[in-house]
C-alpha cells in the first residue's frame, strides 16, 4: 500500500533558478529588488522556463530527497516507488500530487494490529513520523530568520558536526513553514471549492481550523495523530522546506479509506478535461 500522500507547491515566483533557467545574469545582491521582473517578465510571459524549473524541482525531489527507486535511503527511509500527477492553478503555476511508496510496508490491518498489540513498535512508528512530518512551529527558534530567494537552505557538505548542521535546517525549516505553511484565518476561495447546500457548506474543505494535540498519541482504533501546536499550520518536512523554500503537504497514509480517496483523487486530475464541456 502507499505510505504517503505528498504535493508540491514549487514557488517559480520567487526561486532565482527561474531566472538562471530564462538565461538572466542576475547578481545575488539584488535579488529582492528583482522579485518584479521575475513576476512579471519571466514567471508570467516565459511558461516553458516556467515548466523547465518545475521539472527541475521534481526530479530534484525525487531523485535527491526521495532517493525513489534507487535503493538508497532518503528523507522518508527507503522509498520503492512513487507516482505523480501534475496540476495546474488559476494562473497556469504547476504543482504536483504524489503517492509515495516505502519499501517493506504492509497491510493497513497488519501495521494497525502491530500499533495496537506492540508498545514498542508503537513508539518507534511515532518517532517515525515525527521526524517526518511537522505539525507545529516552534516559536522560540529564529523567528527573525530570512528566507527570500538570496538565501541559501543549510548545505550538508559544510564541515560540521551532524547535530550543528540539524540545528540550522531546524531554525531554517522553522523559519520557512511560518511563512509559507501557515493557512489563511479568512480562508479562500479553494477552501470553499466543492460546496455544497445544507449543513456544513461553509467548513473548509482542509478542515482548518485543526485541533491542538499537545502530545502524540495513538486512538484506539489504532490511529496515530502526531503533536500539533498550531491550528492553522499544514504538515510540512524540514527538508523539503528548507529545499523548495515554498507550500508543500505530507502526510502518512494510514486507513484504507483515506487511501483509496487519494487514488479517487489522482485519476480524476488525470482523466478530467482541460476545458469543462
Amino acid at each position: 500500500m502507499p505510505a504517503f500522500w505528498l504535493m508540491i507547491n514549487s514557488s517559480d515566483l520567487r526561486n532565482p533558478l527561474v531566472l538562471k533557467l530564462a538565461g538572466i545574469e542576475c547578481p545575488e545582491d539584488i535579488l529582492p529588488a528583482a522579485n518584479a521582473a521575475i513576476r512579471h517578465v519571466i514567471a508570467i510571459s516565459n511558461l516553458v522556463t516556467v515548466t523547465q524549473f518545475f521539472d527541475h524541482i521534481c526530479k530534484r525531489i525525487s531523485n535527491g530527497l526521495l532517493c525513489s527507486q534507487t535503493g538508497k535511503f532518503g528523507i522518508l527511509g527507503k522509498v520503492s516507488n512513487h507516482f505523480g500527477v501534475i496540476e495546474t492553478n488559476g494562473r497556469g503555476m504547476l504543482h504536483l500530487h504524489t503517492l509515495v511508496w516505502v519499501a517493506g510496508n504492509v497491510a493497513f490491518r497488519t501495521l494497525r494490529d502491530q500499533i495496537q498489540n506492540d508498545g514498542v513498535f508503537a513508539n518507534r512508528m511515532i518517532q517515525y513520523l515525527e521526524s517526518i512530518i511537522v505539525q507545529s512551529i516552534d516559536s522560540s527558534i529564529n523567528e527573525n530568520t530570512e528566507i527570500g530567494p538570496g538565501c541559501a537552505p543549510p548545505s550538508s557538505k559544510d564541515q560540521e558536526l551532524d547535530y550543528e548542521f540539524y540545528m540550522r535546517l531546524a531554525a531554517d525549516s522553522n523559519a520557512v513553514a511560518s511563512k509559507a505553511q501557515v493557512h489563511s484565518s479568512k480562508h479562500n476561495a479553494t477552501c470553499f471549492k466543492y460546496r455544497q447546500k445544507g449543513q456544513g457548506k461553509d467548513a473548509c474543505r482542509f478542515g482548518m481550523p485543526q485541533e491542538l494535540v499537545p502530545n502524540s498519541y495513538i486512538d484506539r482504533f489504532g490511529v496515530i495523530h502526531l503533536l500539533r501546536n498550531h491550528a492553522w499550520i499544514n504538515p510540512w518536512n524540514c527538508a523539503i522546506a528548507s529545499c523548495i523554500r515554498s507550500n508543500h503537504d505530507i502526510s502518512w497514509i494510514l486507513t484504507v479509506m483515506k487511501c483509496l480517496s487519494l487514488i479517487y483523487y489522482l485519476t480524476n486530475y488525470v482523466t478530467k478535461d482541460d476545458v469543462s464541456p
